[in-house]
Formats: structure tokens, sequence, C-alpha cells
């Protein structure tokens, strides 16, 4: 056949020889299939099939392949339709031409609309390779597609050089884990040291997480103590058609995925993760202090203290700025509290924690009661001297509140530091 590869992808859907594929992807810790990815596979007349390796890459050199993108968009919206109440979140992988296209929110909702697709049900792949060679027109695209109210997920995460640089600046929902992390079976240490750290980053950054690419019951096993979301791999389904994914979506009975119990099998990693979220339920705010170096970090939940109060810096600096926002008739009571230098006599004195319960004032001149607890810690490479100090607010009275004996409360002082 004659014409250029674009001409003979147009005949392809024309003539149905394109088709759109889906290869499921479980939630392992519920037994069920989550969501899946939409790919395309072009089948010929005579059964043989041309590998997407061997026209997409041409197509997005040429900035063509959107038409093959918007084809796969509308095959799963369709399908997603027909499945009604079964119906789960698909995802379709969308180049990065479409960055550059300044109506392509719009065409999107009106696929949706024609199909009646909700947008949770409906997810944007984009690679780790598209946002690298286009960083600034992707993130600026991607910025568009969330404010619109859509789920983007970043696509083969650690295939490139250059996932860390942007993962903080891309506003997405997901992180798709490349199958290059699975390379060597999770039988090296480092390499699950380095998996490890994916997942820990994954989920301080609140993105759901997709691990690809995974084929053998080792892989699975460990990549269930990390806490993965989604897992999506041969050992589960290759990608099937829309037939075989129907089928499977409306089936009854859960998928086997063999769930490791992370208390039951003592897996550090699920077992931490768990104990940091326990943590933050009682205290919103940790601050990690290092007395030596007269440097501090600020552990938050979101919205829970304003810019006012640097995350990092100068423990000293940051003193003086809360001291800014107090009353002079309260800078006595504040020193005995926080001056770093009335801490390390404390230390010296040889205490082990300081408990206290201060007044704090609000922006909004209502007072509330805060425990404030600090933990002298020892480090076995460091001769500095660490402090871990956690803030709550509290609603008894300060003498239920009493600790080590060799820690008294201190004197109680109003502050606002714009928590």
């Amino acid at each position: 056949m004659e014409g250029t590869l674009y001409d003979k992808v147009v005949a392809a859907i024309e003539n149905n020889e394109l088709q759109a594929y889906y290869q499921p992807q479980y939630n392992p810790k519920k037994g069920v299939i989550g969501g899946a990815e939409a790919l395309v596979r072009w089948i010929k007349p005579d059964g043989i099939i041309i590998p997407p390796n061997q026209f997409i890459p041409e197509l997005e050199d040429k900035g063509q392949v959107s038409i093959v993108d918007w084809f796969i968009a509308e095959e799963a919206c369709k399908l997603i339709n027909e499945l009604k109440e079964k119906a789960v979140k698909i995802s379709v992988n969308f180049g990065r031409e479409h960055a550059k296209d300044a109506n392509f929110i719009e065409k999107l909702d009106n696929i949706l609309q024609v199909y009646g697709v909700e947008k949770n049900l409906f997810g944007i792949e984009i690679t780790e390779s598209d946002v690298v060679a286009d960083k600034d027109d992707v993130i600026a695209w991607v910025n568009r597609i969330v404010e619109a109210g859509y789920t983007v997920s970043i696509d083969d995460f650690g295939s490139g050089m250059s996932s860390l640089s942007f993962v903080k600046d891309v506003p997405a929902n997901v992180l798709k884990i490349d199958k290059s992390f699975l390379e060597d079976n999770c039988e090296s240490e480092k390499g699950r040291i380095t998996l490890e750290s994916v997942f820990y980053m994954s989920h301080r950054l609140r993105l759901t997480t997709v691990v690809e690419g995974v084929e053998t019951k080792e892989q699975l096993d460990f990549i269930n103590t990390c806490d993965c979301d989604y897992i999506q791999g041969y050992i589960f389904s290759k990608p099937v058609s829309r037939d075989e994914f129907y089928v499977m979506c409306t089936e009854e009975a859960p998928i086997s995925v063999d769930y490791i119990d992370p208390f039951r099998n003592s897996t550090a990693f699920g077992q931490i993760r768990v104990l940091v979220d326990a943590v933050y339920k009682k205290f919103p705010l940790i601050i990690f202090i290092n007395l030596t170096r007269n440097s501090y970090h600020i552990m938050k939940k979101e919205n829970y203290i304003e810019t006012s109060i640097p995350a990092t810096g100068s423990y000293d600096e940051g003193y003086n700025l809360v001291k800014s926002y107090c009353s002079p008739e309260d800078y006595e009571a504040l020193e005995k509290a926080f001056l770093r230098e009335n801490l390390l006599d404390a230390y010296a004195r040889g205490e082990k924690r300081v408990l206290r319960i201060v007044r704090q004032c609000d922006t909004r001149g209502s007072y509330h009661r805060i425990a404030i607890e600090d933990y002298f810690m020892e480090n076995p490479d460091s001769n500095d001297i660490f402090m871990v100090t956690f803030l709550h607010n509290v609603d008894f009275n300060e003498e239920t509140y009493v600790g080590d004996t060799r820690s008294p409360i201190l004197d109680s002082y109003s502050i606002d530091w714009h928590l």
C-alpha cells in the first residue's frame, strides 16, 4: 500500500485494524482489578500484529501521534460506558505534542460527555521522557489537565536520568514505576533499597503508586512489602482485547494476589509507614533540631503551618522569628522554653526530655493550649546534640500532663506562631 505512515494509520482506523487493548492494574490489598492502561494494537486482516514500537515512534517524531491517542481515548470511553457500575479507571497515553494544543481540555471533555464518562474514571499518562524533552510546556499542560479535574500519571518513572529533578515540579497524581527497577528480580540489596526509597518518596508526596512489568513471584513478594497501590504486569495478565477485559471486570471472583501482611511478615517498610501515619495523627507538627549545628527541619501535615515560618533553616533565626510574634511581657517565658542555650543546659544536666504546655494566640486573637514535647536524641555516628520536638493541641488541664519528674512543665505564655 502506497502513502505515508500517517495515511496507513488513518486507513487502519477506518478498517478496524487499530484496536485498543487493556492491561489490568491490580489492587494487591483487595485482590481486585483497580484500573487498566489502554494500549494500541495494529492487527492486520491476516492476523499479523504490528507492534507499537514499529509505528508509534515515527508518528511521534513527525508530530502525528495525536490521531492514535484520540482514537484510543474514545475506545476507552466506549468501554467505560458499557461497563457501567463495573467500570474501573482506564488510563490513556498522550504524547507531548498535545501540550501545544490549546483546545486539548475541550476536546477531552467533549469525548467524555458524549459517552457519559465521569472524569474520575479516565486517566491521562505522560511518559517521563516527554516531560524531560519539553519540560516547561509539559508541566504547564499537566497543570491545566489537573485543574480541569483529571488524574495524571507519570509513566516509565525511573527509565531516564532526570526523574528526581522534575517529579517535584510535575503536579501528577500517580507515579508508574518503570520495570527497570525489577531487572535483578529484587534480589540485590541495593536494588531493594532503591525501590523502597521510591515508594517512600511517593508516599510522602501523596502519590498513588503503580509498578509496571511485574513478572515473577519474587518481585511480587517484595513489592507487596513496600505498600504498593497497584501492580501491572504479566504475573497477572498480559494486555487483553476489549472483550476479554470486559469479562474480567464483570467477574465477581476476586483475583488472588498473595498479599503480604506487613505485620505478620515483619516487613520493615510497611511497619514504618503505618507507624509514621499513626504519629502524624497525634502530632501534626514535628521538628527535627540539631542544637549543635544550630539548624532545624519541620515535618508537617499539609496546611498546618504557614510560610511565615520556614520549613528549614537556622534554629536561632527561627527562634527570633517566633519571638517577633510574642508580646514583650512573654519574652522571659519564651526564653525558658525555646532559647537554644537553655536547651543545651538541660541536656548537660542529663535531661532526657522536656515537656511543657503553652498558650498560643492565633491570628484571630483566640488562645489555644499547645503541648510541646522535646526529646534529646543520640546518634552513634555524630557527637552533635539532636532533638525531636512534637507539638499538638490539648484540651485537658496542665496538671494532668506530667511526665518525667526531672522535666518540669515550663511557664505558660501567649504567642502567635501563625499555626
